[in-house]
């Protein structure tokens, strides 16, 4: 976006004198000073970056239906807990994913009530019980996700929600978007001042809001899953490539000008 006011504005006075018919002096005078102020130039610089993740992030759980709360919530914890012991033990992954460093992460379990409608009375009734936990697990290595998952599934997690693919540390790339933006309403500025004759003066105003920016890319997968579906898709998949993360900024700055001085 590009605006150019002109910073002059006839008085009242002039105004009067020019409508009263005023000597050509007058309106001499107010020409000058009009051309004395051209304005200002408002400008608006963008870029985009782009950067290969380096961090994975796979979103598991396991939910279990059963007639009785504590028979769900029990299940739900044992496929938990043969999951997390899975990834320690597994040659591939060992030590390289622990719930002490945070590259394992569970949350809360929650247990619900099932309600089912019964005809002959017209009211709900519980019909069982629903629980569910979910696991988050960071992964450095790509090559390791279809590990994570076959552990997954032979654990009794049923559920697959989605992986997705950051910057462990999004500051310098973040960085070289905004400067590159302000580069760009810098040269923007430059090239418009000068095709109109113009210099530029001293800067009147920046407005600068931090961009969102650096979205992961998300692969959603089936979301429920068994251990059949699993061999003949996500399991087979040695590799997972990822495309690029997408940082974008952009900033807003309004120049003060200046006329071209003739000789």
């Amino acid at each position: 976006m590009m605006k150019i006011r002109t910073g002059s504005i006839l008085s009242k006075a002039v105004l009067a004198c020019a409508l009263a018919g005023a000597a050509p002096a007058v309106l001499a005078e107010t020409h000058h000073e009009c051309r004395d102020r051209p304005g200002t130039i408002s400008i608006e610089g963008y870029s985009t970056v782009k950067a290969s993740p380096d961090v994975a992030f796979i979103r598991v759980a396991a939910t279990v239906q059963s007639e009785s709360a504590e028979t769900a919530r029990q299940s739900v914890e044992n496929s938990i807990s043969r999951f997390v012991d899975g990834l320690g033990k597994d040659p591939t992954l060992k030590g390289t994913v622990s719930t002490k460093d945070g590259s394992i992460r569970a949350e809360s379990i929650s247990v619900t009530p099932d309600y089912a409608y019964d005809t002959k009375t017209n009211e709900r009734r519980v019909s069982g019980y629903s629980a569910s936990r979910t696991v988050t697990v960071k992964i450095k290595n790509f090559e390791h996700i279809s590990k994570v998952l076959d552990v997954a599934v032979s654990s009794g997690i049923n559920n697959i929600h989605n992986i997705s693919y950051e910057l462990e540390n999004p500051a310098p790339v973040m960085e070289k978007a905004r400067l590159q933006a302000v580069a760009d309403a810098a040269a923007k500025a430059s090239q418009i001042s000068k095709a109109f004759g113009v210099n530029l003066g001293t800067i009147a105003s920046i407005s600068y809001n931090t961009p969102i920016s650096g979205s992961t890319e998300t692969y959603i997968q089936p979301r429920m899953m068994s251990k059949g579906l699993m061999s003949n898709s996500i399991a087979d998949t040695s590799v997972y490539s990822p495309d690029k993360l997408v940082f974008t900024d952009n900033v807003s700055v309004v120049y003060n000008l200046e006329q071209t001085k003739k000789n």
